[in-house]
């Protein structure tokens, strides 16, 4: 009897505990999701250990708001890897494919992305439209000629096509996927898009206007998610809105001045038309290219589709 009380309470134990990690879909996604950060934190600080990062000049990003496409790479290349595997390691555990956290390459993923390169490019040079139409920019001369020009309109593409990558699938892949299973899709575009907009608030000088924006732009970038089935037209509508702020127009981006710009333009005129320090995303105009953004993509894009 004794023998059989024993058995009958590990039993009993093991189906406590397996009721508390394991949900009829497997691993709960509360658990799945801390797996995930935490390999993502350890693969982080592997590379800060080994000395990756751990140089002068990276520093310099977050501590003097001062960008360059070396730097990009240096911080971004990394990053990409590092999202890359930790996200394989969960679609193996899983069972999964990438396509299943935002990056199937099912057809028309190549068309999103364009599409994606095309409003980006339009809303924010709207932005900077408006502001100039205002006579809070002025345009200045050309920064770069010949060669150079070519060289650093090159270098910051790549650059900015890396960042849009990493950040959409950092804060719009695996752990909106996964989040999403268990509070809904809605309720966790706005914790990670929160978390998204308090994450600048950590760059030189940014505020809760530009941040209120970060926020908008995160949530238009969840609702192409969620109507494109992918990732694409987000990563193409982030890089090319970097790219037009910080190379094309030549302003600040989320409070990063830039090396390597294509103008010598500047801002004139009060914080709410210009964003100030920080830029045009705290500009009341960025705010508002981003609602009508937001109405259109509505309308243009009515279905939301199936991840594949």
């Amino acid at each position: 009897m004794i023998v059989k009380g024993t058995v009958n309470e590990s039993a009993d134990s093991a189906s406590f505990w397996r009721k508390i990690f394991v949900g009829s879909r497997g691993i709960r996604s509360g658990w799945r999701l801390t797996i995930f950060l935490l390999i993502l934190a350890g693969s982080g600080f592997g590379l800060f250990a080994i000395g990756i990062l751990r140089i002068p000049a990276a520093a310099r990003i977050f501590h003097q708001g001062f960008l360059s496409p070396g730097l990009e790479y240096l911080t971004e290349i990394p990053a990409a890897i590092c999202l890359l595997v930790c996200s394989l390691v969960m679609a193996r555990i899983e069972k999964r494919g990438l396509g299943d956290y935002g990056l199937s390459l099912r057809r028309g993923a190549s068309k999103h992305f364009l599409w994606g390169l095309f409003w980006g490019l339009c809303v924010f040079s709207g932005v900077i439209a408006l502001i100039a139409a205002l006579h809070g920019f002025s345009f200045g001369g050309l920064a770069l000629h010949g060669l150079a020009l070519l060289k650093y309109a090159s270098l910051w593409a790549i650059g900015f096509l890396l960042v849009g990558f990493v950040e959409e699938f950092l804060y719009r892949g695996y752990v909106q996927f996964t989040l999403a299973e268990a509070i809904g899709f809605w309720p966790s575009a706005i914790v990670w898009s929160l978390v998204f907009a308090a994450m600048h608030l950590a760059n030189p000088d940014e505020n809760l206007t530009g941040a209120l924006e970060v926020f908008l732009f995160a949530i238009f970038a969840c609702l192409t998610l969620r109507r494109t089935g992918a990732l694409w037209f987000a990563i193409g509508f982030h890089a090319a809105g970097d790219y037009a702020e910080t190379f094309l127009f030549s302003v600040r981006d989320s409070g990063y001045a830039a090396s390597g710009t294509f103008l010598n333009s500047s801002f004139h005129g009060p914080a709410w038309l210009t964003g100030g320090k920080v830029g045009p995303e705290a500009s009341v105009f960025s705010t508002l290219a981003l609602c009508i953004a937001m109405f259109c993509f509505h309308f243009l894009y009515p279905q939301a589709s199936r991840q594949e």
